[in-house]
């Protein structure tokens, strides 16, 4: 008795949630990988190499959209069914997945499971976690089929009825997830064929916001539909969306008006369109209405900046997160104006909140650092490092978006932007959580007096 007690304290020293999650994106995109290297995957004679497999089913897992191989013409059916799945698993989150299954049928989810979900979703509490459960799953499902019914009225007037009904599912479900994976391209230009067709553009848009928000956030309006009772998250999080959708969506349409590389040559009303959908895609969905490799400096490095920030906290979605950006410029603010607190709407925010911030930034900014200069050296001159920075951060902030760099990638560089695709999934901070977990000791009681550092 006194030994399998002491088995099973170890195994939980071991497996701490975090690790859990992160095992468990790797066991998903390990099972991908091995299906995508399946002959009847690929159009092409044999099979796929295991790089290019490790590559798409982490792109897909994490929902990110990034390809080496265009998706369309060069996987089947079935790899186009895998990659849905891939996808669909990795947007709501195994360990969201598999509680639901478990409540569904009546069993009871452990303590440990339920840990392990309030850090997927980066909820702030267990009391609720049943209701949230099945809101995120009946959310998913009806936003889903509605997205994809939506979808293939409007995909009817190119395709066949089959068809239609079957891209309108595929990139329904891609979008709500915020992935980018399209499969009506055949030349890897993604949307760029319905750049003027603003019915599949805009709900394409409201899909991506709606999973982009986060499930929290949308459980939370759905239950306290009065401004007021919402909570604190949401307040923030709303206003802070739409600013900056709107923010994106104005510099792009300015800096974008008069090149014929983007949206120069269209219709006013469609250059609107655009601009919004090149603002809400690059906060992690990846679709693309027109070349990104043709915009403006200014464009491009605006669309480095939204895909950075990302999304909301609890979503589908990567980036650093809206919140943790937002905490950081309410710091800033009250440092400069001598606040020894920070307040938002009567609330004081913690200094654990704001060293975790500050924290989140820093490792995404380091990480880039580091990439961005192993790409380099992996790749040579054959790209600038401008080029590479986007690539960087459009995989670990799962964006998908590209200056069709990736597709021209050697094996090392691909494991590079692997790497971040997958590190981005789980989040920097909890990446790098569950190699300090192990080793973290109890915080001692004795208060050292301040050290007087100059900065």
């Amino acid at each position: 008795m006194k030994g399998k007690f002491g088995f099973r304290h170890m195994a939980e020293r071991i497996f701490t949630p975090i690790r859990l999650i992160m095992l468990s994106f790797f066991a998903v995109i390990m099972i991908g990988a091995a299906l995508l290297m399946l002959p009847w995957s690929t159009t092409a004679p044999g099979s796929l190499s295991f790089v290019d497999a490790l590559f798409t089913a982490t792109s897909a897992t994490c929902v990110t959209g990034l390809v080496v191989n265009t998706v369309a013409t060069e996987f089947t059916t079935f790899g186009h069914v895998v990659i849905l799945f891939l996808v669909q698993i990795g947007g709501l989150g195994f360990m969201t997945i598999s509680s639901g299954v478990y409540l569904l049928i009546r069993h009871k989810v452990s303590l440990r499971k339920r840990i392990s979900m309030t850090e997927e979703l980066s909820h702030d509490g267990m009391d609720d976690l049943k209701r949230l459960t099945f809101d995120i799953l009946k959310m998913t499902v009806a936003t889903e089929l509605i997205g994809a019914l939506l979808l293939a009225l409007a995909f009817s007037r190119y395709y066949s009825p089959g068809l239609a009904v079957w891209y309108g599912l595929f990139h329904s479900v891609m979008a709500f997830c915020n992935s980018g994976f399209d499969i009506v391209s055949t030349e890897g230009t993604s949307y760029c064929m319905f750049a003027e067709d603003p019915f599949i553009l805009i709900v394409t848009m409201l899909l991506i916001v709606l999973g982009g928000i986060g499930f929290m956030v949308v459980s939370d309006i759905a239950h306290n539909r009065r401004w007021r009772k919402l909570r604190l998250h949401t307040k923030i999080v709303i206003p802070l969306t739409a600013a900056l959708i709107l923010i994106g969506a104005v510099g792009i349409f300015a800096a974008e008006f008069d090149n014929p590389e983007t949206i120069g040559n269209m219709s006013v009303g469609n250059k609107i369109v655009n601009a919004f959908f090149q603002s809400v895609t690059a906060r992690t969905a990846g679709f693309a209405s027109f070349s990104q490799s043709g915009m403006t400096t200014f464009s491009q490095t605006l669309t480095i900046v939204l895909m950075f920030i990302g999304v909301c906290p609890g979503s589908t979605g990567g980036g650093i997160k809206t919140t943790t950006m937002f905490v950081l410029l309410v710091t800033i603010y009250a440092t400069l104006s001598h606040k020894r607190e920070v307040v938002i709407d009567m609330r004081s925010i913690g200094r654990e909140t704001i060293s975790k911030a500050a924290t989140i930034f820093t490792l995404a900014v380091s990480v880039a650092a580091i990439s961005v200069m192993a790409l380099n050296i992996a790749c040579g001159d054959q790209f600038t490092s401008s080029e590479l920075l986007f690539e960087q951060v459009s995989a670990y902030a799962t964006v998908g978006l590209s200056l069709d760099v990736t597709p021209q990638l050697n094996t090392a560089a691909k494991l590079i932007i692997t790497i971040n695709m997958y590190m981005g999934r789980i989040g920097s901070f909890g990446f790098f959580m569950a190699f300090m977990s192990g080793s973290r000791k109890p915080e001692a009681t004795v208060k050292y007096p301040e050290a007087g550092i100059v900065l």
